[in-house]
């Protein structure tokens, strides 16, 4: 009988060993992707090349495999534009058309020419939930055959998480230390706020609009300021609702008003014991420039905007998960572009005239608006209690 026994377990051993060995060799389902490149002035032989490598690129992965019907699929994105407005498709169209021809994302593609650079971004949208799930980004100055392939290579392998650009970028401008950030965790939702110490700046730029005039002295006081907008997370963790239009985790919040964002900090600081609130006008643009590490920059963390911001060349008329461009002096990320932030101030129509208006100040510029609109300089204004999808918030303390 104990024979028995043995003989029996022996051989339940080697059918599950068989099993085991057929499950280690069964080869994984890879996910389907779409790829698609958006309509914009580059030409069509760049955009071939680099759409056949980034494709080349999902093939070899061990992840993904590009939807069988990728031509069918960019017919009826051509079919479904919206000719009589942008001339361009919105995500949550891409990601229906994707979802209803089999594919799990659609990995959807911006090249655009700028003076003599060419920048490849990318970003992969989940066709059922419609967030963004990473993003990638690669600037070049030689758009020669070779150079194009390597950033869409690059771009490919940063998107599908083998490498590239959609790394963090911490710490680019030299000035990220734990000694100056203090971290918060709120219903299981965790932020930064980047100390920045108090100084004298030039307020303003005779260079922009006469809102921004006259360029005058102001002094501030140290205080913390976000390290990046605020997020949907942290607003949901907060206030328990998700009002934005933009829908993801990491994408800033939006369509909130001045009002909202009030009850917001009032609760905040509720459940931290902290008082948190908006930055002072001043505050903002000190911080934006980089304190007194400031080099003195056009866009908060560089002269070129690509770098440091989403914007209405680069944004694919969407906002992005926040801390994905290059921070500015103080490691602090997206002041320049990504959504306006509403700031304490009511507005005026320059610094030498009071406020004659109950609206209040926004800065920073937005994925919707030019670059001057992105300048730290750069002002703007509306009602406290209007909402836009291109408006969020900062926080301060």
């Amino acid at each position: 009988m104990k024979q028995f026994v043995c003989r029996i377990a022996a051989m339940l051993m080697f059918v599950l060993a068989g099993l085991f060995a057929y499950a280690q060799n069964e080869p994984v389902a890879k996910k389907q992707v779409a790829v698609y490149v958006t309509e914009s002035d580059v030409e069509d032989a760049i955009k071939k090349i680099v759409q056949s490598k980034i494709i080349s690129t999902l093939t070899h992965s061990s992840q993904y495999r590009v939807l069988e019907r990728n031509s069918e699929f960019l017919k009826q994105i051509e079919n479904d534009m919206d000719y009589g407005t942008s001339g361009k498709v919105k995500d949550s169209q891409i990601a229906a058309i994707g979802l209803g021809l089999g594919a799990q994302f659609v990995l959807v593609v911006d090249i655009t020419e700028f003076v003599s650079e060419l920048y490849i971004a990318a970003r992969l949208v989940n066709t059922t939930s419609g967030e963004i799930t990473s993003t990638s980004e690669e600037l070049i100055t030689d758009p020669s055959s070779a150079k194009l392939m390597s950033a869409a290579e690059k771009v490919g392998n940063g998107v599908i998480g083998q490498g590239g650009s959609s790394a963090s970028r911490q710490g680019n401008n030299g000035y990220s230390s734990s000694a100056n950030v203090e971290t918060f965790t709120v219903n299981g939702v965790t932020f930064e706020m980047v100390k920045v110490d108090g100084g004298t700046f030039s307020m303003g730029s005779y260079a922009g609009n006469s809102n921004e005039q006259p360029v005058h002295s102001e002094t501030v006081g140290t205080f913390y300021i976000g390290k990046t907008e605020v997020t949907q997370k942290l607003w949901a963790a907060v206030m328990g609702t998700n009002p934005s239009k933009f829908r993801g985790e990491n994408l800033p919040v939006e369509m909130v008003s001045w009002f909202d964002c009030q009850e917001f900090v009032d609760r905040l600081s509720r459940i931290t014991g902290r008082i948190f609130r908006l930055p002072t006008e001043a505050e903002w643009e000190y911080a934006a420039r980089g304190g007194n590490k400031s080099r003195n920059y056009t866009y908060s963390g560089s002269n070129d905007l690509y770098r440091v911001a989403w914007y209405t060349e680069n944004s694919g008329r969407m906002t992005h998960p926040v801390g994905q461009k290059l921070d500015n002096e103080l490691g602090i990320y997206d002041m320049s572009g990504n959504v306006w932030e509403w700031c304490s101030d009511n507005y005026s129509d320059n610094y030498s005239s009071p406020s004659n208006s109950s609206c209040r100040v926004l800065r920073g510029g937005s994925w919707y608006y030019a670059p001057a609109c992105c300048r730290v300089a750069g002002r703007d204004y509306n009602s406290p209690g209007n909402r836009f999808d291109s408006s969020g918030l900062r926080l301060a303390l």
